[in-house]
């Protein structure tokens, strides 16, 4: 079951990032990150009196460090996106499997297997890949992008925090429950955002209104993808879960050419090739 979680869940993120860049035509990133956790805010909330509330001091520092991290990544993530091409800036989460290679272990004792291993470095370097261009045969090409690109610097350090995160998260998760965490992890998220939104007077109702059923759907899908990661992440090693997630940058890549028109799909076909092959690395492992 939690294969059927992980696999749509990048899905859902990639799907999320067309919206987020059309929104971001529209109103400000800073607009767009807090009303990626509206619904959720809504919503989850009702789920606390269907479920044991468990507290203790593993939760809370579990909470508190992947809390702290996912509200930078909400500003940083819809500002990477409205800053680049999605086939460019989303293949670069798939940077963080690496980071959990040394944060799980750390701050939860696991470690995925030899197979399992490998197939996290393929869907790593499948990303890398991606962002070559074949017509120069570079491969410094990616880290050029990285330094020209403020879009890929800001998702590459967004990658780099959500390793940290992901092993806080299994933290907290292995002493509560789905809901619990995702909820409360919501309520700190929307919150923290709506202050920066009011603080920097970035509230234009006229704007808001116009770009409302991009918003809408930015916050659907994210509701859709914390149930999916958190479910699949419950199930299995944190690393695993994660590294499929990652497939968000191949079917950013499709969607990016599909929908937004965006270049060099052919090239980037290979990169997606090599991320197969890694998924079923990890599949079978």
């Amino acid at each position: 079951m939690w294969l059927i979680f992980a696999l749509l869940n990048p899905v859902s993120e990639s799907t999320r990032s067309l919206f987020i860049k059309k929104a971001s035509a529209q109103v400000d990133p800073l607009v767009i990150s807090w009303s990626n956790n509206l619904i959720p805010f809504l919503l989850f909330p009702f789920s606390l009196f269907f479920v044991d509330l468990r507290f203790n001091t593993q939760f809370w520092i579990g909470f508190a460090g992947s809390g702290t991290i996912q509200i930078i990544n909400t500003v940083l993530y819809m500002r990477a996106i409205s800053k680049g091409e999605i086939s460019t800036v989303m293949p670069m989460l798939s940077f963080t499997p690496l980071v959990l290679l040394i944060t799980a272990p750390i701050l939860v004792g696991e470690f995925p297997s030899l197979i399992g291993l490998g197939g996290v470095v393929l869907l790593v370097a499948g990303s890398y890949l991606l962002n070559i261009d074949l017509k120069k045969m570079s491969v410094m090409e990616p880290l050029k992008a990285i330094i020209k690109n403020k879009g890929t610097r800001l998702m590459l350090i967004v990658a780099t925090l959500w390793g940290v995160s992901g092993a806080f998260d299994k933290m907290a998760l292995n002493n509560s429950s789905v809901f619990q965490y995702i909820t409360f992890l919501n309520i700190l998220v929307f919150i923290s955002t709506t202050i920066m939104v009011a603080s920097q007077k970035k509230f234009n109702f006229v704007q808001i209104k116009k770009a409302k059923t991009n918003l809408f759907m930015v916050s659907f899908l994210t509701t859709c993808s914390y149930i999916l990661h958190f479910a699949a992440i419950s199930l299995t090693l944190v690393a695993y879960v994660v590294s499929l997630k990652r497939l968000t940058g191949m079917f950013s890549v499709l969607i990016g050419s599909h929908f937004l028109n965006e270049p060099k799909m052919r090239q980037r076909l290979i990169g997606s090739t090599v991320m197969f092959i890694g998924v079923l690395m990890i599949i079978f492992s």
